[in-house]
């Protein structure tokens, strides 16, 4: 019987890692926890599931973090999964096959498999990480390289690794508040490393996608063409540079003509990579020309198989737009709905449907939007997006359905179009919000200046924002040193 070893690195990672722990328990013969200076119950927690800990003293350098876990590390095949990574409990005995099975064949080192990031800044959207290296022998002529952006390489010649695809690692760590701090830790350690050893031939390839990552578009874009020049690639994620070049010539809304020479050159490189095709057709309709749109994003949809998520909600999205910009009503309900269907908190393409729905009695919009959504688990999403479209009745409906928690008493009132109840109950509201900072700054010790608002108000407002500091002074009552 083949003996697995669950490693990770970890730093503060209390809140991730219970969901890593019962995936590795379900997996791995052993636990090993190479902990870099965690403050919070992160160890402690790993100790309580079974883990091994052991304490590594950060020196900037993953690498050195991820072998030392190797070293320690006592089966002859590793699972080495990020603390906010996991497999689902449906794949881990897929993975303990593909094990089995490749444990035989004595020059496979390894395997490949799909990586799908969610993102908890978009209501759990997915999306496709490309194929990353998490499986793979334990064996001394297999290490991590690399302060930053470590990858596994192998020494000597022989080894090969495979790709599995119907298992799955999910990335929890996808969001974008959480990826920009790592693209800043990333581009400081890779240029530290970069003038500690100089320049190489791999700088391109990460310095584009943290540049990215950063929103600095134009740097991207010209890191990623170095990183195509420079032919590098790496295992798993050889279309990256062609992404982070078009989707930064997308974002600096590059003239249509040069996105779409740089997608058709990915194209010749990655034949039926649909997010290409899919670049070209958004670069078209950000021009306005919605023919040469519509033929580039039509033919990126047969590149796509429903179920697609993503990018397919993407595709349908800007066709529906195109439709509802032609008046063609009918098409792009149905090609904004079936967007909906792949990804259901995919924004564009509701706010797109609240605008359709708006000619519609509100029951009607209800009853459509119930077959996609769940209306009390949305409801929040869908008060957000649909008050936007004016479709006040249908956010009363959800707010109900959520029990009320969405909507202040104010909102409530305003979107029922009771407008003097509304007026006064959000002039309470600014009352006691008054209050309470006119009571915050004197407690600091600050000048108060009233808001102009209420300054110029009628001395019944006045009052009834007195008697709340009163009230306030007494749930707050001042502190008396002993």
């Amino acid at each position: 019987m083949v003996k697995i070893s669950a490693c990770v690195i970890v730093k503060n990672e209390e809140r991730n890692l219970p969901r890593w722990l019962t995936c590795a328990r379900a997996l791995a013969d052993e636990m090993v926890v190479v902990d870099t200076g965690s403050t919070d119950r992160t160890a402690e927690l790993a100790r309580e599931a079974g883990a091994s800990v052991y304490s590594f003293a950060w020196r900037n350098d993953f690498s050195a973090a991820k072998n030392c876990a190797l070293q320690k590390a006592k089966g002859s095949w590793i699972v080495f999964l990020d603390a906010d990574e996991y497999f689902s409990e449906e794949d881990i005995p897929k993975v303990r096959a593909y094990i089995q099975k490749f444990d035989k064949e004595r020059k496979i080192a390894g395997f490949f498999c799909p990586l799908v990031n969610i993102d908890v800044d978009r209501d759990g959207a997915l999306s496709n990480g490309g194929f990353q290296l998490r499986v793979f022998r334990r064996h001394p002529d297999l290490r991590y390289h690399g302060h930053v952006h470590e990858m596994l390489q192998a020494r000597g010649s022989g080894w090969r690794m495979v790709e599995v695809r119907d298992v799955r690692v999910w990335h929890t760590g996808y969001s974008s508040g959480l990826l920009r701090a790592k693209a800043e830790r990333n581009l400081s350690l890779l240029l530290s490393e970069r003038e500690r050893r100089g320049e190489s031939p791999s700088d391109a390839f990460y310095l584009a996608d943290c540049c990215f990552g950063l929103e600095r578009y134009e740097e991207a874009e010209e890191w990623a063409r170095k990183a195509i020049a420079s032919g590098f690639t790496l295992g798993g994620r050889e279309k990256s540079p062609y992404n982070v070049l078009l989707n930064s010539m997308l974002a600096l809304r590059r003239p249509f003509v040069e996105v779409r020479e740089a997608a058709r050159d990915a194209l010749k490189k990655f034949p039926g990579t649909a997010d290409y095709k899919a670049i070209e057709g958004v670069s078209a309709w950000q021009a306005e020309q919605y023919t040469e749109a519509e033929t580039a994003l039509h033919e990126a949809l047969t590149m796509t198989e429903p179920g697609a998520g993503h990018i397919r909600a993407i595709i349908l999205g800007h066709l529906a737009d195109i439709s509802h910009q032609r008046g063609q009503e009918a098409q792009a309900l149905d090609d904004a709905t079936e967007a909906l269907k792949e990804e259901r908190f995919y924004e564009p393409a509701l706010s797109l449907l609240g605008e359709i729905l708006r000619a519609l009695p509100a029951a009607d919009a209800i009853q459509f939007l119930n077959t996609i959504y769940d209306p009390a688990a949305d409801a929040e999403f869908l008060v957000r997006i649909l008050a936007k479209s004016g479709l006040y009745e249908v956010c009363l409906y959800y707010d109900k359905k959520a029990g009320g928690r969405i909507l202040s008493e104010g909102e409530r009132l305003l979107f029922a179009k009771a407008y003097p109840s509304a007026a006064r109950e959000l002039a309470r509201a600014m009352i006691r919000g008054c209050a309470m900072e006119v009571l915050a700054a004197q407690r600091a010790g600050m000048k108060v200046d009233l808001p102009d608002a209420l300054r110029r108000a009628d001395s019944g407002i006045a009052q009834e924002m007195q008697g709340y500091i009163s009230k306030l002074e007494q749930v707050f009552p001042w502190e008396i040193d002993a």
